[in-house]
């Protein structure tokens, strides 16, 4: 039935242990190559979809280093659904959100701040699981003494908030040079730690509690 409704099937056949192949006459992808050529700017988008705006927020890791292969495979769907929504004419807003609160970023500052001891006191870096060991820390500790003369490396708590803002964005250099080399490139990256300084999460709780939004209970 299908054959004979379509005139560019050449041949229809069921192969055990249940496909269905169809084959297509030469004629038909003439065509539709044709098609794709003729209308290059437009082929393949949803010329009736209701245009919105998108707010796509993808890979996300944690500011603790480069990027490794699991986090390019998340890097390049978002950008391809970005990409594709774009084509459909939307408006689309690429974000990173960068994780840089918590005790990952603590461990990640720590590090940080050792591998400075061992390059401005010659202190051995120590032997400790909870430490980020990768060469890339060491980089990133040239980095800042060399730009930041005027830092003490004596007391981790007097400069621990000042060297995880360095750290992290020694890190972002290094992730959005990966993301670089993929051709892809985010809109704006957001920070973790602005959102909690400015209370956000707090003020969405307040709003969605004002319009009944929000049931508090025990889960059983």
């Amino acid at each position: 039935k299908i054959k004979k409704e379509d005139k560019f099937i050449e041949d229809i056949s069921v192969v055990k242990p249940g496909f269905i192949n169809i084959k297509f006459k030469a004629s038909f992808w003439s065509n539709f190559t044709n098609e794709i050529s003729t209308n290059s700017k437009i082929f393949g988008t949803n010329a009736k979809e209701k245009k919105s705006s998108y707010l796509i927020e993808f890979v996300s890791a944690n500011p603790t280093g480069p990027l490794h292969v699991g986090h390019c495979r998340g890097a390049i769907l978002g950008d391809v659904v970005s990409n594709i929504l774009k084509f459909n004419k939307h408006n689309v807003f690429k974000e990173y959100y960068v994780n840089d609160y918590g005790n990952q970023i603590i461990s990640f500052t720590k590090s940080v701040f050792f591998r400075c001891r061992e390059i401005v006191l010659k202190e051995t870096f120590p032997n400790d699981e909870n430490l980020y060991p990768g060469e890339y820390i060491i980089q990133i500790a040239h980095n800042i003494i060399k730009n930041n003369p005027k830092i003490k490396f004596d007391n981790f708590d007097n400069i621990s908030n000042q060297l995880t803002e360095l750290a992290v964005s020694e890190s972002l250099i290094l992730i959005k040079e990966n993301l670089k080399s993929l051709g892809i490139k985010h809109d704006n990256f957001q920070s973790e730690t602005e959102i909690v300084k400015n209370n956000e999460v707090q003020k969405v709780v307040e709003k969605l509690q004002k319009n009944n939004f929000i049931y508090k209970g025990r889960i059983k």
